[in-house]
């Protein structure tokens, strides 16, 4: 095949990260470059800034590395989440305490500028915008009946006091809330439109005589308005925005990922390979699926099944965690990211007008077609 040499089953020796050779067993196309470039500890989050600058957590420290592999401590204790600023000059970072989660917002050298203690798990962070975060939170209350988990949304300006948002609030059965915490956290995954002005995020459901759950949903962070799109298994469903922010991929553990139209939430397109926590480039040409990397729908390579990547924000490469390192996976060509529309004004208030049901799908997308009368 042209252009398309696979070295089947070839482990690539990489070099050495202190002292340690650093191997990836892959199969890539002819283009592709990868070599080591931080330490990641097995199963920890990790991000990749837009300026080549990459955190992790290393040996229970959250850890920034350049490029050419330099790396600086920044926070001591494992970070539960990692999350950099739409340009890459903040990091927000979630870490555990013994009554709540610590939300810190750094700099680019590590400096913290913010701060605030939130009661409960902080399962996920999200950038809004440069000046706004989000962090999803869990919390859970036992009770001889069973337990009450509530899920909330949190919003920070990184100084005062964050807006809280409940979410969800369920019921768990005594046989449910006695799950392995790994399994009941694992939820509440949210990601922000392209438009900034709506979240998609996942909550439990535990229908009584019925296996639990996960909703996948959408809501208007202006009108608070929303709808449910989807439902994966319990321990699955993270969520990606296509860059139109007109449709949503769902992660699945078990079943085939696949993409939903939005508000409605029908399949416009599957994919063979399940994935607990698929990747999606910034202009949409790559997808990662359990080791399965996809360009326009196609699969050129593989990776170790449970590796985990994630995308640089200009598309030109992706970093990709396997077995406490990471990798950083060069000679991609992702294309331009979609450009928000001059008028965007006109189209944030007509999705507001659609979050609320005010118009339908299909009146919204004809105004869309319509040019902004000239004032």
């Amino acid at each position: 095949m042209k252009n398309l040499v696979l070295t089947l089953f070839t482990v690539l020796i990489l070099g050495s990260l202190a002292g340690c050779a650093a191997t990836l067993p892959a199969q890539l196309p002819t283009g592709l470059q990868v070599k080591p470039i931080a330490r990641s500890d097995a199963g920890t989050p990790f991000d990749a800034a837009r300026s080549g600058t990459f955190a992790t957590v290393a040996k229970g420290k959250v850890t920034l590395t350049d490029r050419q592999g330099k790396s600086v401590k920044v926070v001591d204790g494992a970070a539960s989440a990692l999350s950099f600023s739409p340009g890459g000059d903040r990091l927000a970072v979630a870490l555990p305490a013994e009554d709540g989660t610590w939300l810190r917002i750094l700099d680019g050298s590590g400096k913290t500028l913010g701060e605030t203690k939130i009661g409960g798990r902080i399962t996920s962070v999200a950038w809004r915008s440069e000046k706004e975060v989000l962090a999803g939170v869990l919390n859970v209350r036992k009770f001889s009946f069973g337990s009450q988990m509530t899920s909330r949304l949190f919003q920070w300006d990184g100084s005062g006091v964050p807006v809280a948002t409940t979410l969800n609030d369920v019921t768990l059965r005594p046989q449910v809330a006695s799950l392995p915490d790994q399994l009941l956290y694992n939820q509440l995954f949210i990601a922000v439109s392209p438009y900034r002005d709506e979240i998609a995020y996942t909550t439990l459901k535990d229908p009584p005589l019925f296996t639990p759950y996960l909703k996948v949903l959408i809501r208007n962070l202006e009108t608070g308005s929303g709808a449910e799109v989807g439902q994966v298994q319990l321990g699955g469903g993270k969520v990606i925005y296509a860059p139109d922010g007109e449709s949503l991929l769902i992660g699945d553990a078990e079943n085939a990922a696949r993409r939903v139209s939005l508000p409605d939430g029908k399949e416009l397109e599957a994919w063979p390979s399940a994935a607990i926590n698929p990747a999606l480039s910034p202009a949409g040409t790559y997808l990662l699926l359990d080791g399965h990397l996809y360009r326009k729908g196609k699969e050129i390579a593989t990776f170790p099944a449970g590796s985990r990547g994630v995308f640089l924000p200009d598309g030109s490469a992706m970093a990709v965690s396997y077995q406490g390192e990471l990798f950083l996976v060069s000679g991609l060509e992702d294309g331009p990211v979609p450009a928000l529309p001059a008028d965007l004004e006109r189209v944030l208030k007509l999705r507001r007008l659609r979050s609320q049901k005010l118009i339908t799908d299909q009146e919204y997308r004809k105004e869309l077609e319509r040019k902004e009368p000239v004032q």
